[in-house]
């Protein structure tokens, strides 16, 4: 009996220090996560303000802090699955592919970004709300045509996400991003359609107007 008291208590010591080590990993995860989406969060602010300088220096500190995370990651596999190291790595695919986005750049796969599918996925679906955002400022500037470049830009993630048809388990979150997007889509084409429509009446009038003024 008491052989088998010591095996257990060898088997279970052998894997306590495995959790502690794993624990010690999951709190260093835990802070560079959080570097990861203040960064992704600054750049996409930036780039809304219209800074795209700025946008790119707090981008740069998101890549740096991202790949720390993955190969952070690589050295515990039960959590770089996890919805910790994912949540982290989806906000610096959105911060990242709405960068080049808006500065007309190629959008990198996830190969070139290191980024497991999952949330490369993810953060591709939260793009299309930056794009409504960018939209409407774009609008606000009176700049339609950008703002109609946004939406076609939303629009083809959308069609090109939508056949995505699987599970949680596979693709945890996308599907219901897919579907707000296509909300999102469609109330941004409302709003565009409908201040397009009165930017066209006032220029009509003011032509009416200012013919008048000549005749």
């Amino acid at each position: 009996m008491q052989e088998k008291r010591n095996k257990i208590g060898d088997i279970i010591k052998s894997i306590d220090t495995y959790l502690k080590k794993l624990d010690s990993i999951r709190e260093e995860i835990v802070k560079i996560s959080r570097d990861v989406i203040r960064y992704s969060g600054w750049s996409i602010t930036e780039v809304h303000k219209g800074d795209v300088n700025n946008a790119l220096k707090y981008l740069i500190e998101c890549e740096n802090k991202a790949k720390e995370l993955i190969k952070l990651s690589l050295n515990a596999p039960e959590l770089t699955y996890s919805g910790l190291v994912y949540n982290a790595l989806s906000e610096y695919v959105e911060a990242k592919v709405f960068l080049n986005i808006i500065t007309d750049k190629e959008i990198p796969t996830n190969d070139e970004l290191n980024v497991p599918p999952v949330p490369y996925l993810q953060g591709l679906g939260d793009v299309v709300g930056e794009l409504k955002r960018y939209s409407l400022e774009s609008v606000r500037k009176g700049d339609f045509d950008t703002a109609w470049k946004s939406l076609e830009t939303m629009e083809t993630i959308y069609l090109e996400m939508r056949g995505l048809d699987y599970s949680d388990s596979i693709l945890p979150g996308v599907r219901h991003k897919i579907d707000v997007a296509r909300n999102l889509i469609d109330e941004t084409k409302s709003l565009l359609v409908d201040l397009q429509s009165r930017e066209d009446l006032k220029s009509i009038l003011n032509n009416l107007l200012e013919r008048k003024k000549n005749e």
